[in-house]
């Protein structure tokens, strides 16, 4: 009988739950949900009872040290956390807070070990094509993120400032222009495409980031500019909230799911 691929979870979410459904459905002939860590119990309780899995629930540690790979789908800290830990123990590991993966100390621990990382492109296209450019010289890769008021509260930015006052519904403000590491330290829930991006092309420091808002937004949308040896390229993305939850994008789940099942796959389709 074949062995199946022990997985672990981190996160029981809209996307933790979606996942542990593509490993409970599309890929059990290969893989197996054995651990979960949730802070949340009834979180965790619903997910098991839902797809009437018998995973344990786990601490952190206990779910890297003891699955074949590990999904974080929790936060950028957490995502770090389990960086450090899965380098320890060499472990593969899909991450979906890839802005946890940027700071310096979790960066350099990676590159100097065999743990093997996966970074689903999320709610953007064109990630492809950075990668492939990133081959020749790339000049500037900017991207302009637009989102709806509700999706942006409680970021950390608006803690030393105050959100803008919007006065009609078709006013559109940006609030923020910088780096995407700036991006990504002010906004570490809001803008993980932008840390994807970074790590398709040329890094943190040289990414550009607008956010802009408006009460007409209806959802998030993202527009990349990319301009290198090898011409230029624009893609725009106009996302939906995912089923049940408005500040995820419908695509990022999907995107997880294309990944995830990329890493069992014997073709692999795209760069």
């Amino acid at each position: 009988m074949k062995k199946k691929i022990k997985v672990g979870i981190i996160g029981g979410g809209t996307i933790g739950s979606a996942l542990a459904q593509a490993v409970v459905t599309t890929l059990k002939a290969d893989a197996q949900l054995r651990f979960l860590c949730e802070k949340h119990k009834e979180k965790a309780a619903a997910l098991q009872k839902k797809y009437r899995v018998h995973a344990r629930l786990v601490s952190l540690i206990e779910l890297v040290r003891r699955s074949d790979l590990i999904i974080e789908a929790a936060s950028p800290k957490v995502a770090a956390q389990v960086i450090k830990l899965a380098c320890k123990w060499n472990k593969k590991v899909l991450i979906m807070s890839v802005g946890g993966l940027l700071q310096p100390q979790v960066t350099e621990l990676f590159k100097k070990n065999r743990v093997r990382i996966f970074c689903p492109s999320g709610a953007i296209t064109g990630v492809d094509g950075v990668l492939a450019a990133a081959n020749g010289r790339i000049r500037k890769v900017r991207l302009i993120t637009r989102k709806p008021p509700e999706a942006l509260m409680g970021a950390a930015y608006f803690l030393k400032k105050k959100f803008p006052a919007l006065k009609k519904f078709s006013e559109e403000r940006r609030i923020f222009c910088g780096t995407a590491a700036e991006a990504i330290e002010n906004f570490p829930q809001n803008i993980n495409v932008a840390a994807v991006l970074s790590l398709a092309g040329i890094g943190p420091e040289r990414t550009r980031v607008e956010i802009w808002t408006s009460l007409a937004y209806k959802g998030n949308r993202h527009e990349i500019l990319v301009e290198g040896d090898f011409g230029t390229f624009t893609t725009v993305t106009q996302n939906r909230p995912a089923p049940g939850n408005p500040k995820t994008s419908y695509l990022a789940i999907l995107s997880a799911i294309a990944t995830l099942k990329k890493a069992f796959a014997s073709v692999r389709v795209g760069t």
